[in-house]
C-alpha cells in the first residue's frame, strides 16, 4: 500500500462528538470551571484511536469558516439547519488549539467550506502517489471516492465507523461514486437545503442515471422520459443544475499540503499533555503517553508544573500535589538483573506495576515492555516486545515475576490497573491482589474529571 494521508473534517467530527457524548447529560463534561469538553473530549479520542490503531504516515485537519460562495448562489443553503449549540461554539475554538497542539496542518479557507478543502487535498495527494483517507461524517464526500480515496463514515456509534470503496457506495446509495452530485441534483438534499427537482425522489433519480448516466445526458434525451417525470425535470431545469453547483465539491483550490507538517509521528507531546492537563483528560494523557512512548516524567518536564493525577492546585479543591522524585531507573535485560529484580519483588512491602503495549485495545494489544517499582525513586523496566535492542526471553521474565505478583500478601498497585492485568493475564499471568488503583482513587475525588 502507498503512504497514506488521512484528513479529517473538523466541524463533521466535532458535531459527531459532541452530540455522541454531550446529549441528554450535558453537565457530565465540564471542567471544575465550568468549561463545557465533550465535543473536545470525543474529537481528541478519535485522534488518539487514529494514531494508534491506524497508525496513518500523514494527517491534517480542515474547518469551516462561515459563509461560502454556495450562499452567494443560494441565500437559503443549508438553512434548514439549528443553530450551533452555545455551548460548542467555545469547543471548536478549543478543538481548533488542539489541532495545532498536535501540530497537525489545520487548513482553511475563506469562502470555502471544509469539504472543497478536502477535496482539494485529495486530489493534490492522490496526484502524488498517496493514498487518501477522509474521516468526516457527511456523506456529501463520498463523491470523492475512486482508487486512491477511501471516505470513512461513522454508523450508529462513533465506533462503529466503516469504510466507503467505490462498490460500498454503490452499495450504499445506487449510484457511483462520480454519479453523487448528478444525484442530489435531481433529488436534492435537505440536510443542505439544496432544493432538486421537485417530486425526484430516490429511486426514480436511481433509475434515471442508470439508464442516462449523467444530468446533462438526461436532459440531452428528455424526449424520452415518461410524460410527468419529462415535466418535472423541463421545469425545474435550472433548479436542477443549481443544485449539481451547490452539490459538487471543489477539487481545485490552490491550498498548501506540507507532508513535512503533516508526517503523524511529530506530535507535540508536551503542548498536548498541557492542553489535556487544563481540560481535565487525565485518561487521555496516559494514553498519549503509551502511543508515544514518553515516560510521564519526559512527557511533563517541558511544561508549567508537575503531573498531579488530582488536577491544577488552587482550582478551588483542598489539596495539592507533591513534586514528582527523581527516578532512578533500571533496565532489566540480562539473567543477572532479573534475578536482583526478583529478590527485591519477593521482599517488597508493595509493587507498583504497569504495561507497556502496542495499543490501548487490551484485547488487541502486544506487550512491549512491564515497569515495576517497590520504593520510592527506583524503578524497573523490562523489554519485552522492542524491535531492537538486549531483551530476555518472555517466558524467563514471567516466571521470574510470577511469584511475588501472584503472593497474596504483597499488595499491588498501579494506573488503570484493568487494563495491565488484562494484558499480564493473557499471556498467562494472574496478579493478585489488586489493591490500589490511582486512576479510580483519582475520579473518587473528583467524579467530574477524564
Amino acid at each position: 500500500m502507498p503512504p497514506t494521508l488521512y484528513l479529517i473534517d473538523g466541524h463533521a467530527l466535532a458535531y459527531r462528538s459532541y452530540y455522541a457524548l454531550s446529549a441528554g447529560n450535558p453537565d457530565r463534561w465540564k471542567t471544575a470551571t465550568g468549561e463545557p469538553t465533550g465535543g473536545i473530549y470525543g474529537f481528541a479520542s478519535v485522534l488518539l484511536r487514529l494514531l494508534e490503531n491506524d497508525k496513518p504516515d500523514y494527517m491534517a485537519v480542515a474547518f469551516d469558516v462561515g459563509k461560502t460562495f454556495r450562499h452567494e448562489m443560494y441565500p437559503e443553503y443549508k438553512g434548514t439547519r439549528a443553530k450551533m449549540p452555545d455551548d460548542l461554539r467555545p469547543q471548536i475554538k478549543r478543538i481548533r488549539e488542539m489541532v495545532d497542539d498536535f501540530n497537525l496542518p489545520r487548513i482553511e479557507m475563506e469562502g470555502f467550506e471544509a469539504d472543497d478543502v478536502l477535496g482539494s487535498l485529495a486530489r493534490i495527494a492522490s496526484a502524488q502517489g498517496l493514498g487518501v483517507k477522509i474521516i468526516t461524517g457527511d456523506r456529501d464526500l463520498l463523491q470523492l471516492v475512486d482508487e486512491r480515496v477511501i471516505v470513512n463514515l461513522p454508523g450508529r456509534s462513533m465506533s462503529d465507523a466503516r469504510d466507503y470503496y467505490p462498490a460500498d457506495v454503490v452499495k450504499k446509495l445506487g449510484v457511483r461514486p462520480d454519479q453523487v452530485v448528478d444525484m442530489k441534483a435531481l433529488m436534492g438534499d435537505s440536510s443542505d437545503n439544496i432544493p432538486g427537482v421537485y417530486g425526484i425522489g430516490t429511486k426514480t433519480a436511481q433509475k434515471l442515471l442508470a439508464q442516462y448516466e449523467t444530468l446533462d445526458n438526461i436532459y440531452a434525451h428528455l424526449d424520452e422520459i415518461p410524460g410527468r417525470f419529462q415535466n418535472k425535470l423541463a421545469t425545474d431545469k435550472k433548479i436542477a443544475y443549481l443544485s449539481r453547483d451547490l452539490a459538487r465539491i471543489h477539487t481545485d483550490l490552490d491550498v498548501n499540503l506540507d507532508l513535512e507538517h503533516a508526517r503523524a509521528d511529530q506530535l507535540d507531546v508536551a503542548s498536548v499533555t498541557q492542553l489535556f492537563r487544563e481540560l481535565e483528560f487525565y485518561s487521555l494523557i496516559k494514553r498519549l503517553n503509551r502511543l508515544t512512548r514518553t515516560p510521564v516524567s519526559d512527557a511533563y518536564s517541558a511544561v508549567d508544573g508537575q503531573l498531579s493525577l488530582f488536577g491544577e492546585a488552587g482550582a478551588g479543591k483542598s489539596y495539592s500535589a507533591s513534586p514528582l522524585p527523581t527516578i532512578a531507573t533500571q533496565v532489566v535485560d540480562t539473567r543477572e538483573s532479573l534475578s536482583i529484580l526478583k529478590k527485591k519483588l519477593e521482599v517488597a512491602e508493595v509493587i507498583a506495576f504497569d504495561t507497556e503495549t502496542t495499543s490501548t485495545d487490551k484485547m488487541q494489544a502486544d506487550l512491549v515492555g512491564i515497569s515495576l517499582a517497590v520504593e520510592i525513586g527506583e524503578g524497573f523496566y523490562i523489554p519485552l516486545g522492542h524491535k531492537k535492542g538486549k531483551q530476555l526471553p518472555l517466558d524467563e521474565v514471567l516466571d521470574a515475576l510470577r511469584p511475588s505478583l501472584t503472593n497474596p500478601k504483597i499488595p499491588k498497585i498501579g494506573h488503570n490497573l484493568k487494563y495491565d492485568y488484562v494484558m499480564l493475564y493473557r499471556y498467562g499471568l494472574q496478579v493478585a491482589p489488586l489493591s490500589f488503583d490511582t486512576m479510580i482513587a483519582e475520579w473518587l475525588i473528583d467524579p467530574a474529571s477524564r
